[in-house]
């Protein structure tokens, strides 16, 4: 005897069309939860809402933190201390002692 109902999954030949043409088969959906699983889900996802929020409220009652220091003007900072210049001489070895 030949099967003339539909099962709802479609014929055979259905499903291999599918294979060949490289189209993927959908995925089955996931039976419906109990409400036991439900409020169980709706308090997971409560709680961690909560973590999140507590967390952000931590974050923002933190102060900021301190600034970063400025780049120091070393060269600056030498020039303040008015060096002594040296402006020439004819003998080198007169630079040489006026570095050292």
């Amino acid at each position: 005897m030949v099967n003339t109902r539909s099962t709802g999954t479609g014929s055979g030949q259905q499903g291999q069309n599918n294979q060949s043409t490289g189209q993927p088969t959908p995925i089955p959906m996931p039976p419906p939860l109990t409400p036991k699983q439900f409020f169980q889900l709706q308090i997971q996802m409560m709680a961690t809402l909560n973590n999140t929020v507590q967390t952000l409220q931590l974050i923002h009652t933190q102060p900021p933190p301190p600034p970063p220091q400025q780049p120091c003007d070393r060269r600056a900072d030498f020039l303040r201390g008015h060096p002594p210049t040296f402006s020439h001489a004819a003998d080198p070895l007169q630079a040489d002692d006026w570095l050292h």
